[in-house]
């Protein structure tokens, strides 16, 4: 299926992607067979493609709506529809998730080159976690990440606000399903979102005015958008070079490949945390909080890492998400956010960014001796800070004082010789 007098047009969907047909047989047809399913006859007469689908009488109809869903119905009930099995394109009120319950996943899957609509490499869909994330995957490997779902946009773009009216998810946890749609308010506006098959996912319109599809919205704009740039316990900053570095309290893995400029390996901790070692020495529980104890340190503007897990905490709110996370050794960091709740992580933060607008605040669980020497540092400028400005004080008086003393007997010495 495509467009109708549009050029350029736009292929929006393809039934028989798996089993191309030649494209000089002249003879391919569409038909409804005898048992009502639409079927796709190659010149020979033989099925390469069906709707495969039971159905009550032979009395079936095919019907293309104005929506770009081919349907196919019987006793004016909808049976089969071409919605629900997306290619490379989505058009707005088709949807694209995950069924954990049946294991179906409704992606949208590349095609494997410009030419060849068979599937290729990359795909689009969203998470069944709590919150629900879009990736893009390149096979089964993580390519790009759009963060948390937080009831009205994805966290995870620099963008994040933008068209909040467009997008929803509907998650439904008894059913197991979860399911992203996008909306348009006008059937005349052409709009569509597609993976191409070198990876990039786009949102585009047709641009009336100018004759041509133009860009709404582009996955993948620099090299911090690729999934796991800078590694475990990295942060990626577009805005800077290099783009990555180790957070706070972190070394890179290998300093070789890190001056090289290949991150993947990420970041290893400085310094063991203070909770580990009271674990490892005496087995004990987390102790009181002392000026030795773990610390939280605040990042903002940040693409939450990937892998969050959600909690309901018994006081859910930021003080109850940071209590839960600082008395649990095995949480490195949390964050509290609005119409999600609290988010924590184990083991690794994987999958950071660092922002020049929106973004949410990220605390990291560093060790109080990380603190501390920084602390020591801080105090230290500031105790020298001071006495340098208070020596300046004393001597600027010191010399206001002369003056002043000087021009008095200089007085005094005028008046006795008048």
């Amino acid at each position: 299926m495509w467009y109708k007098n549009i050029t350029p047009s736009k292929y929006i969907w393809v039934a028989n992607r798996a089993q191309p047909l030649d494209y000089r047989d002249q003879l391919v047809s569409l038909t409804i067979g005898g048992d009502g399913n639409l079927r796709l006859l190659d010149g020979a007469q033989n099925a390469v493609w069906s709707t495969n689908v039971s159905m009550g009488s032979n009395r079936s109809i095919a019907v293309l709506l104005d929506t770009g869903n081919l349907v196919l119905m019987d006793s004016g009930s909808i049976v089969w529809e071409s919605f629900d099995f997306p290619t490379d394109t989505l058009l707005p009120g088709m949807k694209i998730g995950i069924n954990i319950r049946t294991g179906e996943k409704r992606y949208l899957i590349s095609w494997r080159t410009a030419s060849d609509p068979s599937p290729g490499n990359f795909s689009v869909g969203i998470t069944w976690e709590i919150p629900p994330q879009p990736f893009i995957w390149n096979g089964s490997a993580p390519y790009w990440r759009g963060g948390q779902w937080d009831k009205s946009k994805f966290i995870g773009t620099d963008d994040s606000d933008s068209y909040l009216s467009w997008h929803n998810v509907q998650q439904d946890f008894q059913q197991g399903t979860a399911y992203y749609t996008f909306t348009s308010y006008n059937v005349n506006f052409f709009t569509y979102m597609f993976i191409s098959s070198d990876g990039s996912f786009k949102w585009v319109y047709w641009n009336q005015s100018d004759g041509n599809w133009a860009l709404y919205w582009e996955a993948l704009q620099n090299l911090c958008e690729t999934y796991g740039t800078c590694g475990p316990f990295g942060i990626c900053d577009s805005s800077v070079s290099p783009v990555c570095k180790c957070l706070e309290g972190f070394a890179p893995k290998s300093e070789e490949e890190w001056k090289g400029g290949k991150w993947a390996g990420g970041c290893t901790r400085k310094k063991e945390l203070q909770c580990q070692r009271d674990l490892n020495t005496t087995g004990a529980p987390l102790r009181p909080a002392t000026n030795q104890s773990d610390y939280f340190l605040k990042l903002s503007q940040m693409k939450l890492p990937d892998a969050a897990k959600y909690l309901i905490p018994f006081d859910d709110s930021a003080e109850g998400c940071q209590d839960w996370c600082f008395n649990n050794c095995s949480c490195i960091a949390y964050s509290y956010v609005d119409n999600i709740g609290c988010l924590i992580w184990f083991d690794e933060v994987m999958d950071i960014q660092s922002f020049t607008t929106y973004g949410k605040d990220l605390f990291i669980r560093l060790a109080y001796d990380k603190r501390s020497d920084n602390t020591a540092e801080r105090n230290k400028i500031i105790v020298i800070s001071l006495s340098t400005i208070l020596c300046c004080i004393i001597l600027g008086a010191g010399i206001y004082y002369v003056i002043c003393k000087r021009r008095a007997n200089e007085r005094e010495s005028a008046q006795e010789d008048g």
